[in-house]
């Protein structure tokens, strides 16, 4: 492995890099090269100036002087930065390969820019800690036994009845208004995905488990259908804000079509476009197993195992996401947050790993999705311009099936045209 650095210096002092990125020029160059002995890694080892890389003398200015770690496939090289540089700023790439040949360099063009002198950002960290495993709870916490339901409150007195499914970026009063005001129109059962609001988590599948076989959102699935059955439910309106409840009540809606009268999907994203990996242009969806192939050897175990709780939150959904009203929406966004990393981790990577396009195109269950409003301001921003994509577009897609219909939070009366993805404003 090679981190090849442009410090800065006179162009006379710079080379060309002679992998993949040829433009890239560099004045100090990191170098690994090693095999494994008796559980030490010995080879050369060390940081060379562009004289010394001509010459093929990779360590004519620091010997031995790296810390190596290898964590499953991902590799860590410990640097002092005044042994590259005095300064505080630098370009980079690094290159992984066998020997002199070299088959991959990150970025394939251009390079990173690394500045140290810049303050920690509030948002946007790009920090992980390899001693962390974010696919395990603490060695103390409980939870939720198999044969155990989850949190199921039952309220209201109507005729008709709806199960609400409160989701990863709910809070813990999303539906509170929205019954006060119906309490003798409906009969409610608001069914609490476990993990989330204060509720024990079920137990985690094993680490070798593939997020493509939706262990958890499919639990969610049997839990709706069992109270279905335990409550002798007749053709309930099933409500899901967000995921995971939108996953589980798609599946419902075409494994038991029975079951339900119906659904209301509010502020779900259908489909996140991934881009094949087979295409440069990242211009084609990837296919269901490259989703999940991506989800499993990417995101998976190459950053979600290994994020900390500053970096998740700082590169999750911002408060101005939820509601105009800024305590409001930080009093939510705290609350979505409060769930243990593993469990948001969880859901989140069986949602990314999943792909319910055909199913949705030829759902035969009356679908009602709310389409969450934003302001401009929050869509103009680059920041946050996703939400558009996401929330609101990613619908037109399953406009030809005429059993789905959708509906935006700003046409409701009285609704007013911020971020929001609460129903209870």
């Amino acid at each position: 492995m090679n981190i090849a650095v442009d410090t800065g210096a006179d162009e006379a002092a710079k080379m060309n890099w002679w992998g993949a990125n040829k433009d890239f020029q560099f004045d100090k160059l990191v170098t690994v090269q090693v095999a494994r002995e008796s559980g030490v890694y010995k080879g050369t080892i060390g940081v060379c100036d562009a004289a010394g890389a001509r010459a093929k003398h990779f360590n004519n200015l620091f010997q031995h002087n790296l810390e190596i770690r290898v964590e499953g496939d991902s590799i860590l090289i410990g640097v002092k930065r005044t042994e590259l540089t005095e300064k505080m700023k630098m370009n980079l790439i690094a290159a992984v390969g066998s020997r002199e040949q070299w088959n991959d360099d990150i970025p394939n063009t251009r390079s990173v820019t690394v500045d140290l002198s810049l303050p920690r950002p509030a948002r946007g960290l790009r920090e992980i800690d390899v001693s962390r495993n974010n696919f395990r709870f603490p060695s103390d916490y409980k939870t939720l036994a198999d044969h155990q339901p989850p949190l199921i409150v039952k309220k209201g007195h109507g005729r008709e009845t709806l199960i609400l499914v409160p989701g990863v970026y709910s809070g813990k009063e999303i539906f509170d208004g929205f019954m006060a005001r119906n309490q003798s129109q409906y009969e409610f059962y608001v069914l609490t995905p476990p993990g989330l609001n204060g509720t024990p988590a079920r137990p985690l599948p094993s680490e070798t488990t593939s997020f493509g076989e939706f262990s958890w959102t499919r639990r969610l699935e049997r839990d709706i259908l069992d109270l279905i059955n335990r409550e002798k439910l007749n053709k309930p309106i099933l409500i899901a804000h967000g995921f995971p409840g939108s996953l589980a009540a798609e599946e419902l809606a075409v494994q038991h079509p029975e079951a339900l009268g119906g659904i209301i999907e509010i502020a779900s994203m259908p489909v996140q476009f991934f881009p094949s990996p087979k295409d440069p242009t990242r211009k084609t969806r990837a296919t269901p197993e490259e989703r999940i192939e991506i989800v499993n050897e990417g995101w998976a175990q190459k950053w979600f195992k290994y994020v900390t709780h500053e970096t998740w939150e700082s590169n999750n959904y911002p408060a101005e996401m939820f509601a105009n009203d800024p305590v409001r929406s930080e009093q939510v966004r705290q609350q979505a947050e409060a769930a243990l990393l593993p469990v948001k981790i969880r859901y989140l990577c069986e949602f990314m790993a999943s792909d319910h396009s055909v199913e949705l195109a030829n759902l035969e269950a009356p679908l009602l999705a709310l389409r969450p409003g934003f302001n401009e301001r929050l869509l103009a921003d680059s920041a946050t311009s996703w939400f558009r994509a996401s929330f609101q577009d990613s619908w037109d897609a399953f406009s030809k099936n005429s059993r789905i219909q959708t509906t935006d939070d700003s046409e409701r009366p009285g609704a007013d045209s911020g971020g929001s993805v609460e129903t209870g404003r």
